[in-house]
């Protein structure tokens, strides 16, 4: 006999235990995927253990189980992505294909975050995979925002986070803010205190930056970087001896080392001590003779020793070494110049403009290079290109009114140094140049003693009353406005701060006409040198690498 009762209990007891098997159907994935984890040696392993881990939860499992199972999943994807990045941030330089391991990581950061939004750890990593080069800065700031928010109980990943969250700040007040506030969540941060050391020696607060720069190479002492920057902040405040005293010790620790002979150099060249520079440098290139910063270094010292001829030699080496360094190239015409081989000077700079056609500032040291060879209408030639197509050139205009000086076009060369004037107020070559035209031309239309006054005073305050062709230019302007006391006053502190025989020739003749009463007048007129063929168009320097003879008609 049927029993609807009893059918009805039946019933009841199905539909009760049909979710419970459901439930439990993960279970055996489950149990396998953690075994696997505990056997797991391989990047496949980990998959394996994260397939099933997934397909564990997908058939389903009881809530404690259900837990368990997604915390297994997001440790071994963290692992995972872990493992994988670490390609890209233990390895130097990165393997050759870290953008694939990058979207492969980042894959199973958003698999894992899927999962549980709140792994602050896993922010954190995925927030670093998208700093990188072609990465998203804004989606890399989500996710530090989040990391920050969930890293609650890990204080040494929540102060990485913010630190992480300063550099994306682009006001330096808000790094600064940020990175104080990494260092107090973990004062053994010592990125966050190299970060802020470096932010402090941008803007100059050298007492700030040592004090972080020190304890970084207190808990790091064989950090080069941090030592240099350390000693580089007490350079900043002036310390010259205390911080050569730091590369002493570690010139003496480590005597077959060149890097602290190198470090030392760079100091000693901040503390103007070249020859003890130069012999740090000597040291560095007993150690590995093909030293590039080294050569280059010891170049450039030897040009404000005024060795030209050692500097080529040095730069020849750079050469051979590295056959078409620019800065070598450059600075190597620059010593020929001085040297007087326009020539060569010039075919090194047109070995450059071949790669650059457009390049102004090799067109501007050629045309500055021609000047200087007695050639200042090829010279403004070559001005006039690069002033059509930039016309706010003031190194071009600067350039063309020393050459027109040459030339005796004094009208020309005035209203192009005004033009100067305008671009660049504090350059010194030009003041000066402008107010020797303005106290000295023959026409008197042209001269303005009052105005060559006001430039030349300003062009002293720059040079700091120490170059003596400048204060030249000062005696010049106070005797065109009659003061020849003041003038006779100034050419002879000219003449005493000269070096040069033959400038200081010069100098003396300029002081024995204002001792006559008699104002200084003068008017190049210099006739072009012939050459054996048209040279092609060349070029100069960012600066005024060979200075041209119209800087104070003949730079006194």
């Amino acid at each position: 006999m049927f029993s609807q009762t009893r059918w009805i209990t039946l019933l009841v007891m199905l539909v009760i235990a049909a979710p419970l098997w459901a439930q439990s159907e993960g279970q055996a994935d489950l149990d396998k995927a953690v075994d696997l984890k505990l056997s797991a040696e391989s990047v496949d392993d980990l998959e394996k253990v994260i397939t099933l881990s997934e397909s564990a939860l997908e058939k389903g499992l009881t809530a404690d189980d259900q837990a368990f199972a997604k915390q297994l999943l997001t440790s071994v994807l963290y692992q995972r992505a872990q493992t994988i990045a670490a390609g890209i941030f233990e390895r130097e330089p990165p393997v050759a294909q870290w953008k694939e391991l990058r979207d492969k990581a980042l894959a199973d950061a958003n698999r894992a975050l899927k999962v549980d939004a709140k792994l602050g750890d896993m922010q954190l990593l995925k927030s670093r995979l998208l700093m990188l080069p072609d990465g998203d800065k804004a989606e890399a700031k989500k996710a530090l925002d989040a990391a920050i928010e969930n890293l609650t109980e890990d204080d040494q990943q929540l102060s990485k986070a913010i630190m992480m969250s300063a550099t994306l700040e682009e006001d330096p007040a808000l790094q600064i803010e940020k990175l104080t506030k990494a260092i107090k969540t973990d004062p053994d941060n010592v990125d966050a205190l190299k970060l802020r050391g470096v932010l402090y020696m941008q803007q100059e607060n050298f007492e700030k930056a040592s004090a972080d720069l020190k304890q970084v190479m207190e808990k790091n002492p064989n950090d080069v970087a941090v030592l240099q920057a350390y000693a580089d902040t007490l350079a900043g405040m002036k310390k010259f001896d205390e911080a050569i005293a730091l590369l002493d010790k570690t010139v003496a620790e480590h005597p077959g080392s060149p890097v602290g002979y190198l470090l030392r150099a760079r100091l000693k060249v901040l503390a103007e001590d070249s020859e003890g520079a130069i012999q740090d440098l000597d040291q560095v290139l007993a150690f590995i003779p093909r030293s590039i910063p080294a050569l280059m270094m010891r170049a450039r010292l030897y040009i404000d020793l005024d060795r030209p001829a050692d500097a080529e030699q040095d730069l020849d080496r750079i050469l051979s070494i590295e056959a078409n360094l620019p800065d070598a190239i450059i600075l190597r015409s620059v010593v020929l110049t001085q040297q007087g081989k326009f020539d060569q000077a010039i075919k090194d700079l047109e070995t450059l403009l071949q790669r650059d056609p457009q390049n102004e500032s090799i067109l501007i040291q050629i045309g500055m290079i021609y000047n200087s060879d007695g050639q200042p209408r090829k010279a403004i030639q070559i001005f006039d290109t690069v002033l059509k197509k930039s016309p706010d050139s003031w190194q071009a205009l600067s350039g063309r009114s020393n050459a027109q000086l040459s030339i005796g076009e004094q009208k020309a060369a005035i209203e192009g140094y005004e033009q100067a004037l305008k671009l660049q107020p504090k350059d010194d070559h030009i003041l000066n140049n402008l107010a020797w035209v303005l106290a000295t031309s023959p026409q008197d239309e042209l001269r303005n003693g009052q105005r060559s006054l006001e430039l030349a005073k300003q062009a002293c305050e720059v040079t700091k009353y120490e170059a003596p062709h400048i204060l030249s230019t000062l005696a010049a302007a106070h005797a065109e406005v009659g003061d020849f006391d003041e003038a006779k006053k100034w050419a002879q502190k000219a003449v005493d701060k000269g070096t040069d025989e033959d400038i200081i020739g010069h100098l003396k003749e300029e002081l024995a006409s204002y001792e006559q009463k008699k104002p200084w007048r003068e008017k190049q007129e210099t006739e072009e040198k012939a050459v054996e063929k048209e040279k092609p168009a060349a070029a100069e320097k960012k600066e005024d690498a060979a200075e041209p003879k119209a800087d104070k008609q003949a730079g006194e």
